[in-house]
Formats: C-alpha cells, sequence, structure tokens
C-alpha cells in the first residue's frame, strides 16, 4: 500500500505504521517510506515526515539519518502542513537543525502558516529559555507574530514575549495584543481565558507603570467581560 496510486491509501498506510512496535516488520519498508517524501501529493508527504519521526524517535538505528533528512526535505517543501510536521520533528529531534532553518528565514516568518507559526513560538520560548544569550536573536520574530492573522498565534506570542522580557514596549505591546483579542473574540470561553492573562499581566508590581498608559482600555475591556 505504500506504493498505491491512491494518495488517501498510501498516507492511511503512513499513519498505521506509526503504530507498528515490530521494528523487524518496519525495516524491510524503509525505502518505501522515504520515497513517500517525494510524493506529488502533501497528503503523502505530511504522513511520510510523521512516520518518519514516528519510527526515529522509537527505533532511531532504522533511520538514522532521519534529521538530515527531513530538514532537506523542509528546505524544498512549499505545503504548510507539511513543513509544520517537519519542522515539529526537528523541533525534537534536532533542536540544531529547527534552529538553522528558523535564523535562515526569520523575514519570512509572518508569511508562513497559523500552524507553523505555533512550532516557531514553541521553538523560540524553549530555546530562550535554555539559553537566555538566544533572546536578542529572535525577540523581534515573537514581536512581529504579534501581528499575525492568527488569534491563536497572537496570543501564544504574547504569552512568550512576557517570559522572555520585561522591558516595558514587550510589556505594553503584550498587554496592547491581549486588549485587542478580547474585544474583537466572540466566544466568552475565550475572552476569559485571555482576560485571565492580562489581569495577570496587570497584577504584576513592575508592569504597574507600564500599563498606565492602557488603563482605559484595560477597563473597559474588564466592564465588558
Amino acid at each position: 500500500d505504500l506504493q498505491h496510486p491512491n494518495e488517501f491509501l498510501r498516507g492511511s498506510t503512513l499513519r498505521f505504521l506509526c503504530k507498528l512496535k515490530e521494528p523487524e516488520l518496519l525495516e524491510p519498508l524503509m525505502p518505501a517510506i522515504r520515497a513517500c517524501l517525494e510524493h506529488r501529493h502533501s497528503y503523502v508527504r505530511r504522513n511520510a515526515v510523521l512516520a518518519i519521526f514516528t519510527i526515529y524517535r522509537n527505533f532511531e538505528f532504522l533511520i538514522p539519518d532521519a534529521p538530515e533528512l527531513i530538514a532537506n526535505f523542509l528546505e524544498g517543501e512549499q505545503d504548510m502542513s507539511c513543513k509544520r510536521n517537519a519542522f515539529l520533528m526537528l523541533l525534537h529531534a534536532d533542536q540544531e537543525r529547527a534552529l538553522a532553518y528558523l535564523a535562515s528565514c526569520l523575514d519570512q516568518v509572518t508569511s508562513f502558516g497559523d500552524i507553523l507559526q505555533l512550532v516557531i513560538v514553541e521553538l523560540i520560548y524553549k530555546v530562550c529559555h535554555a539559553n537566555p544569550s538566544e533572546r536578542s536573536r529572535f525577540i523581534r520574530c515573537i514581536y512581529n507574530l504579534l501581528n499575525s492573522t492568527s488569534q491563536a498565534v497572537r496570543y501564544e506570542a504574547a504569552g512568550t514575549l512576557v517570559t522572555l522580557s520585561s522591558a516595558p514596549t514587550a510589556i505594553k505591546a503584550a498587554a496592547s495584543c491581549y486588549i485587542e483579542l478580547i474585544v474583537k473574540e466572540s466566544d466568552n470561553n475565550v475572552k476569559l481565558i485571555v482576560l485571565d492573562r492580562l489581569i495577570a499581566l496587570k497584577e504584576h508590581p513592575t508592569h504597574e507603570r507600564v500599563l498606565q498608559d492602557l488603563v482605559m482600555d484595560i477597563l473597559r475591556v474588564l466592564s465588558q467581560s
């Protein structure tokens, strides 16, 4: 089925292979799995990445070059869901390669799909907390993602920004983002989640003076929620 002309059957087979726990069954299939990375349908490529990620995580000896393989795949891939899966694998399997890819396309991140932007925010959060010296390298990217067309990305970017920087400009930018999200969001449950973040930000003793300029906006949001 890994060579079946129907792309959905191929993709489903690749998903099934993620569940196999017997390396002796997977080993003879590895060439066909690798070949699926070059299939013309994104559904097949997307699931091929997932299969390779799972197999590498469980049985690294079956595909020891998986990080290099997926990094090369990521460089040439155009489909956002495929790029997201590939980047997610590198985030967990080879963070240096994930960082190298991100560094090569920092100026393009705002044009990426939200599913990839969310993984990028996750990587920046992890890397900057593990190695604070990297903050200056990636914090501009987080600022840019505050203007993403995706509300989920904006929410995560704002939360990440305040953990990376206590600078007044960062706190004010995050608070403004939260306020705008609350005003524009129609789902009350989502409003409350964002509101909790805003209140936590407002109640932090070092942020009070920074947020004075936004006090009227904050009060307006509180009265509406």
